[in-house]
């Protein structure tokens, strides 16, 4: 849990706090690092401490797994006990896990609340049906299913823990994972409004792109030709006035493609704003395709996502560079200060898109079938 998200109560609560127990894959913490059931302990533990015990603490509640359960007697037994008992019951769905499939199946047949928790595109088929907060393994996506999973909490303490239906098991609206379809407004668009907006909307995003590159070039361009006239202003040890002149005619040559670049940078951030959800949402329908299947206009719609994703990444390196140069830059004259506030600011939103991006292209990249095995050459013998 980041620091920033101090969820500590700061007086206990009046009355007792929910129960709540927690199932899903445990893996081995005693086993050799790197092996499988190691990552697989990290991995579930990761999810526990960011997601789900985060999201509990906001509501002062102390979420038990079965690898701690500390009563005396048969573990089965416990665990059983608790399914039946306990208040909420949050599952982490994650890769279908048989043990957690079972116990999920006899808490739901108990008719008691439980909350489906489960990576994106880690989900086994046979309860996608049910309501599930879905989380990406990022510094964005976990943050965002805590968020989501105490907001489900808030509800039940607000009108008491009921049957499943209550919480858990409504139809899961969109194909990015988290929010109520009650929180949906009457006009907003649904699942395949979302997918044909984000296809729609891909080649304006590769647009923005090429504005961006466009402005890098003329950046690249006025740095070019200004250093000669700055190198021969400090060779012949020229007076201020003279290094003013050269760095005020850099800096208003400088100012339209600096606010070309902020502008393209924040039209790029926000448009992935407005089609993510349904780029995920057209990812989630392609992975449910029996076999895998993907035709050619899915195909080429998955490479236009990953030319994005490496067009991005070269724009990031590109503009990271130039802002290193102009924090230096800003501090000599205040004339650099208007273009070099634009280079920084799309520093800063295009290093906030990244991880979102290079999450898309990885999703892309997964989905796209595997290259034809190269033909089989027969090697001649010299003659």
């Amino acid at each position: 849990m980041s620091p920033e998200h101090d969820t500590t109560p700061d007086e206990p609560p009046s009355t007792t706090p929910p129960s709540c127990f927690v199932i899903g894959p445990i893996g081995d913490k005693h086993a050799e690092h790197g092996t499988p059931e190691r990552r697989l302990y990290e991995e579930s533990m990761r999810v526990y401490e960011e997601v789900i015990v985060a999201a509990c603490r906001e509501h002062h509640m102390t979420p038990v797994r079965a690898d701690s359960l500390t009563d005396t007697g048969e573990v089965t037994e416990q665990i059983y006990r608790r399914l039946e008992q306990d208040d909420i019951v949050i599952a982490d769905v994650s890769g279908g896990n048989p043990n957690v499939t079972l116990e999920l199946g006899y808490r739901l047949g108990c008719k008691r609340t439980a909350i489906l928790i489960g990576e994106t595109g880690n989900l086994p088929f046979n309860i996608r049906q049910l309501r599930t907060v879905r989380f990406r393994r990022t510094e964005v996506g976990l943050p965002e299913a805590r968020d989501q999973l105490s907001r489900f909490l808030a509800a039940g303490v607000a009108r008491g823990f009921g049957p499943v239906a209550d919480l858990g098991a409504a139809p899961q609206p969109l194909g990015h994972g988290v929010g109520e379809a009650s929180d949906e407004e009457p006009d907003a668009p649904g699942l395949v409004d979302r997918v044909a907006q984000a296809e729609e909307q891909m080649e304006a995003v590769l647009v923005d792109i090429e504005a961006m590159g466009e402005a890098l070039r003329q950046i690249a361009e006025v740095a070019y030709e200004s250093t000669p006239q700055m190198d021969a202003v400090t060779a012949a040890n020229g007076s201020t006035g003279a290094r003013l002149a050269v760095v005020g005619s850099f800096a208003r040559k400088l100012t339209k493609p600096a606010t070309a670049l902020r502008e393209s940078s924040e039209a790029f951030a926000a448009r992935m704003t407005d089609i993510e959800a349904g780029i995920h949402a057209a990812f989630d329908i392609a992975e449910s395709h029996p076999g895998g299947e993907i035709d050619a206009d899915n195909e080429n719609f998955l490479h236009q996502i990953i030319d994005m994703a490496e067009s991005t990444r070269a724009a990031a390196t590109e503009v990271t560079e130039f802002g290193t140069m102009m924090k230096t830059f800003i501090g000599y004259s205040r004339t650099l200060r208007g273009p070099g506030g634009d280079i920084l600011t799309a520093v800063r939103v295009i290093a906030s898109v990244l991880t979102r991006v290079n999450s898309l292209e990885a999703r892309a990249r997964a989905l796209l079938p595997d290259p034809p095995a190269p033909l089989a050459t027969t090697s001649q013998p010299n003659r």
